[in-house]
Parts: structure tokens; C-alpha cells; sequence
């Protein structure tokens, strides 16, 4: 079990996780001084930048996986003892540490994971009950099935339900509060501070870890909660969906919002003008390829790529 006394509550999470991808990326054989100067400029860019630095190297200490990526270079390969893609999963145990919501998460070890991808990753399974269950990018899940329940412990990421018809109910727990699915298919995405579902078929039952109210959401409907209460509920729009076939469907989605999403599937930082603000974009993109991406929106958008590095591209006006 890890030390759950270590203060791991960076401003938001995504600059935990930009510190794990520098981190990574100075600590490879191939960085350079150009990586180390983008790192640092990154660090300068924003407080809650380098507060997740410092959180992050803290967390490298305490579990003493890698060497301080500071040091001297010749040092750094003579010490390596797990791989890059190794690190930046142990970085989002890390980042899990900091927000334990519901007894369901204090009472299991988060290293415990039965089912994870890193970022880009999408994987597609049929558990043991013949439910389908779709992982997205940087999700990470526990199963739990026995003869009295069906639990999926969803720790961070998202997932997409096609549940199995069983005399067992299923239910999903996150952070926020625990979900139980009418014979249905749905979507579940963990937030920095809200859990938001989308049904598509059937109904979900919402309850906030916190609250003892219920809501019940319809087929074609979604809504978004903490572990108190409810935000907002919306229409589930179905081309959200189009991730578990490796697309990212949108239309009219500001531009700023769209490399938002896109960020999710990749490694590095990316950044828009805010002289882009007002276009937007819509397409079918395949995920597959986020570089081909980035060069498919300067073919139809009056925008260009600055890159400083291939971890750092800023989307400016032409």
C-alpha cells in the first residue's frame, strides 16, 4: 500500500501530467538541451505549472523509480530501472493518491488496476459476464465480479458500457458517486471535479457519493455531478461516441475546445493563439494519427504550427 500521507493535490490534474511527459521526456537518452530549456519554459509559463513539478518530483523520490532528470545526462542512463511508458503510468498513480472520493477507492489499493491504457491508447474488451467495455485514452478501471455483485471502479479516464443482461446488478463507481445501469449502454468520463455520464441506451441511476438523493437518467440524455449533488443534465450527443472506433467527431466545436480533446491523445503540450479563439472546427479526424491531425486543421483553418519541440506545438494565426 502506498503512503497515502503524501500530498499529491496539484491545481489541476492535466499539469501532472504534462510534468510526467517532461520528466519522461529529460530523462530519455535522446534529450537535449532544447528539450531542457522547453521544460523549463514550461515550468515558468504558469505557478500551478511548476507546483506539479515539484509535486511530481516528490512522487519520483518517494518511490524512488527514476533519478532527478537535472542531473548530469551520463549518469541519468547509468541509472535507468523502468521505462518511460513505465513512469508516466506510476505518475498517474500518483495523481490518483490525491483524490480518494468514496469508500469504494480508500478501501483498494490504487496500484490494484485490472484494466488501464496510456495516452493514445483505446482497448475493447468482453468481461467475464459478456458486458463490453470500451477503455479510452489514460483510463485506468478494477473489476470486481463475484456471485453477489458486478462492480466497475472507475479511477480516472472514460469508459463506454454495453451492459450484458445478468441477474447480478452492475454497478459503476467513480470519484463522484456510484451509477447503476437499467439494461443499457452508456458512457462514463472522470473530470477534475465532476463525473459526467451520457446514456444511450436504457437509464442510469446517479447517486452522489455524498448525498442520498437519486436521479435517473433516460436513453438520449446525460448529466453531469459531484460527489454532492447534480450540475446540469444535457442530450447525450452520439458523435461523442465515435472515440471507441478511433475517430473524433465534432462540428462547430471551438477551435480552443478541439485541441482540448485532442490533447487528451497525446504526449506534450498543445496551445492555441488566443487570436484563434473565434474559429471553429468540423470533421471526422482518426486518432490514429494526432499528428496528421494537426496537419489536416492548417489545410482547412488559416492557421500554422510553431513547434519548439515535438512536445510543445503552439497553433498560431498565419
Amino acid at each position: 500500500m502506498f503512503d497515502k500521507t503524501l500530498d499529491v493535490q496539484p491545481t489541476s490534474k492535466q499539469s501532472i501530467k504534462q510534468a510526467c511527459v517532461w520528466m519522461a521526456r529529460l530523462w530519455a537518452d535522446d534529450a537535449t538541451e532544447k528539450d531542457h530549456l522547453a521544460c523549463q519554459v514550461w515550468r515558468e509559463s504558469a505557478a500551478e505549472n511548476e507546483q506539479a513539478w515539484q509535486q511530481v518530483q516528490q512522487l519520483q523520490q518517494r518511490f524512488r523509480l527514476v533519478p532527478d532528470p537535472e542531473i548530469d545526462s551520463r549518469v541519468l542512463r547509468q541509472h535507468k530501472s523502468v521505462s518511460r511508458r513505465q513512469f508516466l503510468s506510476y505518475g498517474g498513480l500518483g495523481i490518483g493518491l490525491g483524490v480518494v472520493g468514496t469508500g469504494y477507492f480508500s478501501s483498494k489499493a490504487i496500484n490494484s488496476t485490472d484494466y488501464a491504457t496510456q495516452t493514445g491508447e483505446i482497448q475493447d474488451l468482453t468481461l467475464a459476464d459478456g458486458t463490453r467495455l470500451f477503455l479510452n485514452t489514460a483510463t485506468r478501471v478494477d473489476i470486481n465480479f463475484d456471485q453477489k455483485k458486478r462492480e466497475i471502479l472507475l479511477h480516472e479516464g472514460e469508459v463506454y458500457i454495453e451492459t450484458a443482461s445478468h441477474n447480478v446488478p452492475l454497478t459503476v463507481v467513480s470519484r463522484e458517486g456510484v451509477l447503476r445501469p437499467l439494461g443499457t449502454s452508456f458512457s462514463v468520463r472522470t473530470m477534475d471535479k465532476q463525473t459526467r455520464l451520457a446514456v444511450y441506451q436504457g437509464r442510469v441511476q446517479i447517486q452522489p457519493a455524498q448525498s442520498n438523493s437519486t436521479s435517473i437518467i433516460e436513453s438520449g440524455l446525460g448529466a453531469d455531478f459531484t460527489r454532492f449533488s447534480f450540475i446540469q443534465d444535457f442530450v447525450a450527443d452520439t458523435s461523442n461516441m465515435a472515440w471507441t472506433n478511433h475517430k473524433l467527431a465534432v462540428a462547430n466545436m471551438p477551435l480552443n475546445e478541439f485541441i482540448d480533446e485532442l490533447s487528451r491523445y497525446r504526449s506534450g503540450m498543445l496551445r492555441v493563439s488566443p487570436e484563434l479563439a473565434s474559429l471553429t472546427v468540423t470533421g471526422v479526424f482518426s486518432l490514429l494519427d494526432t499528428d496528421r491531425i494537426l496537419k489536416q486543421l492548417t489545410e482547412i483553418l488559416p492557421v500554422r504550427l510553431h513547434s519548439f519541440t515535438s512536445y510543445w506545438i503552439t497553433m498560431l494565426p498565419v
